[in-house]
């Protein structure tokens, strides 16, 4: 799907008939005399026409930067730059986007104008959203926010809601992106602005449609669909018919949704937007690729991919090279669909830098895992046929022909054989692709863990055994005569002592001092003697630690086991938990069993909390495989098994 574009900070305010606002505008326009009330007008006359007619809004915002240019109006050009900065956007002009949003924010923080400094950290929050650096555009989103709300700009505050709905649903958090999505709807629909309550509609769509609730999503398009209409918005418009596209070609209604993609690309090519013809070219070629019409659906592909690159839309291009090598391997061309996909890596790994957050790392891992499952069935499908299909041609050639038959067999065995080579090759790159991924989740949690623990234990451990050693010194010096004073000040100093104890437990658990030294059986010894054994009272068996594990996977499952056991903590109001840790030549196994209530292990969302998913992650990239037996009121056992 195409990305939604809610740039809304220079949009107009009130949802009322757009030509009427206009014509009210070129009244005051007239009847302006400061040359920068001129300016001002011909921006707001701009901004209104930016969604309807792009040639008639730029010759307005022209008039606006002649006349601020020669008044020096500085206020005036922040504003234009921000408006240039939309612009570029709607073009996917980026390097351009970003120059105007850099001037645009340079100019407002020299002048002090808050509400367009935030303009100027919206646009940028676009711009590295737009080009994949998602840590990024949401460190912009919240400081334009920020602003917004101080300066209690509902219209503002409204849009950066959109925006960072925008950026969770690109980093794979539906929820977070509907959550945002829905405050953002509330707030444009409470001020009446129809540009807001449009594009937070389109991103709610979205959000339904890639969670398979197509008619939930159809009828939030239905609702963008009338406004559109009303408001005569183009560029809305042209969104609400991709939405509606995307929807029924996942309802494998692909006549319906190549009708819409038609009428998006006629819009498309109307505002001259090449990031968004991209968008649609690929989206096309996706709708031939559902009917089988894999070399239409290469020259749409190619078509969508060459304007990616000529705009630098870097998630486009990953997108397209990604697409390209599937087709290319649909119609058995498998040297160009490595090449694709290499291509594909190569963008993968140039969008992955430090700044990342782990969720990122972690969606590419699980995505590219379920692209390596779909290969390799398809490649046992593939040599069963194939292998069948050479045992008929054996005892064919057999019967018929002989040795010419023969010689034709040795020829067709040597290209099957190239064949499965090239297939053995692209197989292999993906599988370390994902390894290098995962690998890199891993080691940025383990790392992150250690620099919490460690600021932990020296940063706030440290400044809480100063003040307790200040309390004491302080009771030492001075008498306190009454009782209940004295006993408020030996409260609070038992506070301090108990808050000391808490921080050195959280940031040991974080960051195990022993787990380097002595290995996975001696820290989990010495992490469950600082559970409280009359709440829960823990038996722990571990047998064939001698030598010591490879570092990672002596790290990961004390941190599967760790989580577990909080799991038991937290969730089970359990009073009894027996751990048994083996290992033998083979493999290692792990098995936690408690008493406690237990829960419903058939049921999808029992699975659905975030400490499952990172158990499920490390148990994935050691390879191994975990159960749980469990059922309401009869206690949970969880099973490890992960290679030696």
């Amino acid at each position: 799907m195409r990305k939604l574009l809610l740039m809304l900070l220079c949009m107009p305010v009130f949802a009322l008939a757009q030509n009427q606002k206009i014509d009210s505008l070129k009244r005051v326009l007239v009847a302006a005399k400061a040359d920068t009330a001129k300016a001002d007008t011909y921006y707001k006359i701009a901004l209104e026409l930016q969604r309807m007619d792009p040639a008639e809004s730029q010759k307005m915002i022209d008039r606006s930067m002649a006349i601020s240019q020669k008044i020096k109006y500085q206020k005036g050009l922040a504003n234009i730059y921000s408006f240039m900065a939309v612009q570029s956007s709607f073009k996917g002009e980026f390097d351009a986007m970003k120059v105007y949003a850099e001037k645009c924010l340079q100019l407002a923080k020299k002048n002090n104008l808050p509400l367009i400094v935030a303009k100027g950290h919206s646009s940028l929050g676009v711009y590295y959203w737009q080009t994949g650096n998602y840590s990024e555009a949401i460190k912009n989103h919240l400081a334009a926010l920020a602003i917004r709300e101080k300066m209690k700009d509902t219209t503002g505050i409204s849009a950066s809601l959109g925006n960072l709905a925008l950026v969770y649903f690109d980093n794979q958090n539906p929820v977070e992106a509907e959550r945002y999505g829905l405050m953002g709807l509330k707030l444009g629909k409470k001020i009446n602005n129809s540009n807001i309550t449009v594009s937070c509609l389109q991103l709610l769509a979205n959000v339904y449609g890639q969670g398979g609730q197509f008619e939930k999503a159809l009828k939030m398009d239905a609702e963008a669909l009338l406004i559109c209409k009303q408001h005569n918005d183009t560029r809305g418009l042209s969104q609400v018919y991709s939405n509606m596209a995307n929807c029924y070609t996942a309802m494998k209604d692909y006549d319906k949704g190549l009708k819409y993609q038609q009428e998006v690309l006629k819009l498309d090519e109307f505002f001259g937007d090449k990031k968004q013809i991209s968008d649609t070219y690929m989206n096309i070629s996706a709708i031939y690729t559902e009917k089988r019409e894999f070399n239409t659906a290469l020259d749409w592909m190619k078509k969508g991919l060459r304007l990616s690159q000529e705009s630098k839309y870097k998630q486009g291009e990953k997108s397209g090279w990604q697409s390209l090598s599937q087709i290319y391997e649909s119609l058995g061309d498998y040297k160009n669909a490595l090449a694709a996909h290499q291509k594909y890596q190569a963008i993968s790994l140039a969008l992955v830098n430090e700044d990342s957050n782990k969720q990122i790392a972690l969606m590419q891992t699980k995505f590219e895992t379920e692209k390596k499952e779909q290969k390799i069935n398809l490649l046992n499908k593939e040599n069963t046929i194939q292998k069948l299909s050479i045992n008929k041609q054996k005892t064919t050639i057999a019967i018929v022909v002989g040795l010419l038959l023969i010689s034709l067999l040795v020829a067709g065995l040597v290209y099957n054989r190239n064949k499965l080579k090239q297939k053995a090759l692209l197989q292999a790159q993906m599988l370390h692709h994902q390894d290098m991924l995962t690998k890199a989740v891993i080691d940025a949690e383990e790392h992150e863990r250690k620099r919490i623990g460690a600021d932990l234990h020296d940063g706030v451990g440290q400044l809480f055994s100063a003040v307790k050693m200040n309390l004491n010194g302080l009771f030492d010096r001075i008498t306190i005569p009454r009782e209940e004073d004295r006993f408020l000040a030996e409260n609070t100093l038992a506070l301090v002592d108990e808050s000391c104890k808490e921080v050195r437990v959280i940031s040991h658990q974080m960051m195990p001092n022993m787990l380097l030294r002595s290995g996975i059986a001696s820290d989990l010894k010495s992490f469950i003697k600082k559970i409280d054994a009359d709440s829960l009272k823990i038996k722990l068996e571990t047998t064939g630690f001698k030598d010591r594990l490879e570092s990672n996977v002596e790290t990961m499952l004390y941190r599967i086991i760790q989580e577990s056991v909080n799991n038991v903590i937290k969730h089970a109001k359990a009073t009894q938990l027996d751990i048994i840790l083996k290992r033998n030549a083979g493999q290692i196994s792990a098995v936690i069993k408690d008493n406690g209530i237990g829960f419903d292990a058939t049921k999808p969302n029992g699975f659905a909390g975030i400490g499952l998913k990172n158990i499920l992650t490390r148990i994935e990239y050691l390879r191994g495989t975990i159960t749980y037996d469990s059922a309401p009121g009869k206690g949970t056992t969880v099973t490890v098994n992960v290679p030696a």
